[in-house]
């Protein structure tokens, strides 16, 4: 666009300051018209002005070469229509911009293997129960936060890429298919699932649990089966202060899965003992 324009004003500017000066007057109607007026108005105004420029200069007593004639008609339709194009560019770019922030956005809050919900919205909604449990003075209000955590995903993930992300849909599937629509599912990431659980008697969720690690037991990597540790906090008024963020309890139930993992391995010491 800039190129065009120098070309114009240098190639007019061989000619006399009144040729030089039409033909700024056009460039900058033009540029001007094309970034500021519709693309509907500024056609049937390129048209207009055109036609009355083509009966001025041609069908007129004008003495100028025919090459500059048609230099002066075409300034304005060519500068407007390359501005409506640039303007059409840079709102493309914008465009494409506002797109990639509602990307960013979406890929914050979901996961893209399993379809999940992230540590984003797990937060969010943590922090919702948690202030129902402390401000419902009419009912009691409980939760269980539980963790599943993917031994040995880290290992599996750098060597079988596929595996790990097919192994990641089979576990997220499981939990759609296994758990109450009441309860929450979230993916925090590094082979970790988190389940939300709203008011569920300690029976249903024993049960729901116990139909969950067997589906678990299911899944295979190659011809392995895979390991889970399990972790989960109950949440009520009584230590529901204890816990103001997702982050508090999780930070619970990582030392819960730690002391699990050394008990097991001490176990297995003791059998091989």
């Amino acid at each position: 666009m800039g190129a065009l324009i120098a070309l114009l004003m240098w190639w007019a500017g061989n000619y006399s300051t009144t040729i030089a000066t039409a033909m700024l007057v056009l460039v900058l109607l033009g540029t001007a018209a094309g970034t500021l007026i519709p693309n509907i108005l500024l056609t049937w105004l390129i048209i207009g002005l055109s036609t009355i420029g083509f009966a001025i200069l041609m069908m007129g007593y004008v003495v100028m070469t025919i090459p500059l004639k048609i230099g002066l008609l075409l300034a304005f339709p060519v500068c407007a229509s390359l501005s409506t194009l640039s303007r059409t560019i840079l709102s493309g770019w914008g465009q494409i911009d506002r797109n990639r922030s509602e990307i960013n956005s979406y890929v914050e809050h979901y996961d893209q293997i399993t379809k999940l919900q992230t540590r984003y919205n797990a937060q969010k909604i943590y922090k919702k129960a948690q202030h129902f449990i402390l401000e419902d003075h009419c009912d009691d209000q409980w939760l269980n936060v539980t963790a599943i955590h993917w031994s040995h995903n880290r290992q599996i993930r750098q060597f079988h890429k596929h595996e790990y992300n097919k192994a990641l849909r089979e576990i997220a599937k499981i939990l759609k298919n296994d758990r109450l629509p009441s309860e929450a599912l979230y993916y925090m990431g590094h082979g970790t699932f988190l389940i939300i659980s709203f008011n569920l008697t300690k029976q249903i969720y024993n049960h729901r649990n116990d139909l969950t690690r067997q589906s678990l037991k299911k899944i295979k990597v190659g011809q392995a089966s895979q390991q889970f540790k399990w972790g989960t906090k109950f949440i009520n008024k009584d230590n529901a202060t204890k816990f103001p963020e997702l982050e508090d309890v999780m930070r619970h139930i990582d030392r819960d899965m730690e002391t699990d993992l050394i008990v097991e391995y001490m176990k297995g010491d003791s059998v091989n003992g």
